[in-house]
C-alpha cells in the first residue's frame, strides 16, 4: 500500500514538473519566437507586404504594397503632417453620425472612409475633451472625435480604413478580427487566423518636423456581426487599445 503511495505521489510531482518545464518552454521560447520581428515580416508578406531594410515590429520600418491578400486592397504607405491627420479626424462625413453619449459612431453609406490615429490616452484626451473607455488603461485608437468607440456598420459596407500613428514613442498598427477580447500580452498569435485587414506596425510620429506615418486599406464587411478593431502590439490590446465593430 505505501509502495503504491509513493509511486502516486512520484507520478503527480513528475506531471508538475513536466507542466512547470512545458510551460517554461513555451512562454521562454516559443511566444518570442511567433512574435518575434522574423515571424511578423513573415506574416506581413503573407498579407502582401514587403519590407525594406532592417525594420519591423520592434523598429522604424517601410513596407509597402504587394497586390492583394483576403479580398482586401492594400495601399503605400505615407507621411503626412500631424496637423492634417488630427483635421481629417475631425472632418466627420456626413454619412457619420456622433453619439458621444455612449461612444458610438452609426454609419449609415456602404462606401466608408474610416479615420484612425493611434496615440497615449492623455493625447487622445486633449485632442477629443473626451473620457476613454473604462477597460482602456493606456494607449487607444480616435476615430472622428471619440475615444476607441463602438462602429455600426451597413453589411456590405466597403471600408477603407486610414491608419495614422500620432503616438509620440510607440510604435501601433491596427488589425480588424472577429476575435473578441479579452487579449492576451502577445496578440498576434492570437488573432491572426482570423483577420480581415490589418496594416504593419507604423512608427510613432515626429512632433519636430511635424510628420506622422501613415497606412490604409479596404475591406468589406460581407456578413453581419461583430467585430474588433485591435493594436496587435505586445501588450497594447491586453491594456485597452481595442474597439467594437457591430456589422447590421
Amino acid at each position: 500500500m505505501e509502495s503504491k503511495k509513493l509511486l502516486l505521489i512520484g507520478v503527480i510531482i513528475t506531471v508538475v514538473v513536466a507542466s512547470v518545464v512545458g510551460y517554461a518552454y513555451y512562454y521562454n521560447n516559443y511566444l518570442p519566437v511567433q512574435n518575434s520581428v522574423t515571424y511578423y515580416n513573415q506574416q506581413l508578406q503573407y498579407m502582401g507586404y514587403y519590407a525594406q531594410g532592417n525594420y519591423g515590429m520592434m523598429g522604424k520600418g517601410m513596407y509597402h504594397m504587394m497586390g492583394y491578400y483576403g479580398g482586401y486592397e492594400m495601399m503605400y504607405e505615407n507621411t503626412i503632417p500631424i496637423s492634417e491627420a488630427i483635421s481629417m479626424m475631425r472632418n466627420v462625413p456626413s454619412y457619420v453620425k456622433v453619439f458621444s453619449n455612449n461612444n458610438t459612431l452609426l454609419f449609415t453609406s456602404s462606401n466608408i472612409v474610416l479615420v484612425v490615429l493611434g496615440m497615449g490616452h492623455e493625447r487622445a484626451i486633449n485632442l477629443t475633451g473626451q473620457q476613454p473607455p473604462a477597460y482602456a488603461q493606456h494607449d487607444v485608437f480616435v476615430i472622428y472625435g471619440l475615444i476607441n468607440p463602438t462602429l455600426i456598420i451597413p453589411r456590405g459596407a466597403t471600408v477603407q480604413v486610414v491608419f495614422i500613428n500620432l503616438d509620440d514613442d510607440m510604435l501601433h498598427n491596427i488589425a480588424i478580427t472577429p476575435v473578441p477580447p479579452p487579449y492576451p500580452y502577445y496578440p498576434m498569435m492570437y488573432i491572426r487566423m482570423n483577420t480581415i485587414g490589418m496594416t504593419p506596425m507604423l512608427p510613432y510620429a515626429n512632433y519636430n518636423s511635424g510628420q506622422a506615418y501613415e497606412f490604409s486599406f479596404t475591406t468589406t464587411f460581407s456578413q453581419p456581426g461583430v467585430y474588433y478593431y485591435v493594436c496587435e502590439y505586445p501588450g497594447h490590446a491586453e491594456m485597452g487599445m481595442y474597439g467594437e465593430i457591430v456589422v447590421v
